[in-house]
């Protein structure tokens, strides 16, 4: 091949990569401008969709979680239970235990009634009075709130037998007090226990005529003159008579 021709193609190929090298037109330049343009605001339209999606599946997933009873989402398939969810039953209340005393109203002994419980057959009143220090005694001589007292069933098994409250101070909530029994002569008032022996007395008939003996802890009552004894010749049988 001769030198001329060599120099003619690559003066020829020079011409071509000069004409490719070469700046486009504004018109193309505007045009590849506008199509990336509009690659990036699609782009961005498609992110902002997928970003929604994403954050609403995260708070629905959230609100599940936290909501009580929220329900899982069933799996594709899965048959619904037919069988409700088992719950515990409840618990039934004990019944209440409370002394048998249908007796005591056929001889005309007061329950449930504001009443004084006097000495029988004495000739004078000695009514039993809650005095200082929550001392028991029949030092009453008259009605008022220290000799108001009222006869309830106890709240144990057996016949014939109550609790003693003085009505004065059982008016606020709470187990209140009752006359309790001790080994001295006179009594005491106390806080309710139910179910205490020291609380609880054996009301004893003593004939048909509403007189009655009163058997505690440590023994029937006995009183002489007005007063509790653990000696013998004291009077045991006493009455009630309504407090009105």
């Amino acid at each position: 091949m001769s030198d001329d021709r060599i120099r003619e193609g690559l003066r020829a190929y020079a011409d071509q990569v000069q004409r490719g090298a070469a700046p486009a037109p504004a018109r193309e330049v505007r045009h590849r401008a506008a199509r990336r343009r509009q690659r990036r605001a699609a782009g961005a339209a498609f992110a902002a969709v997928l970003l929604a999606a994403i954050g609403a599946s995260t708070v629905l997933g959230r609100w599940r979680a936290e909501t009580p009873g929220a329900p899982a989402p069933a799996s594709s398939g899965a048959a619904p239970s037919s069988t409700p969810p088992s719950r515990s039953a409840s618990p039934l209340p004990s019944p209440t235990v409370v002394a048998d005393v249908s007796k005591l109203a056929q001889i005309s002994i007061d329950l449930r009634a504001d009443v004084l419980i006097d000495v029988a057959d004495d000739g004078v009143d000695r009514f039993l009075e809650v005095g200082a220090n929550g001392v028991v005694d029949f030092t009453g001589t008259a009605k008022g709130e220290s000799t108001m007292m009222a006869l309830y069933p106890a709240p144990v098994a057996g016949q014939n037998l109550v609790v003693i409250k003085p009505r004065f101070w059982n008016q606020e909530a709470g187990p209140g007090h009752c006359v309790a029994d001790t080994a001295g002569a006179a009594l005491t008032l106390a806080v309710c226990v139910p179910g205490d022996p020291a609380q609880t007395w054996r009301v004893v008939p003593a004939g048909d005529s509403g007189q009655f003996e009163l058997a505690g802890r440590y023994g029937i009552l006995q009183v002489l003159d007005g007063l509790i004894t653990t000696g013998d010749g004291g009077r045991t049988g006493l009455q009630t008579l309504p407090f009105s």
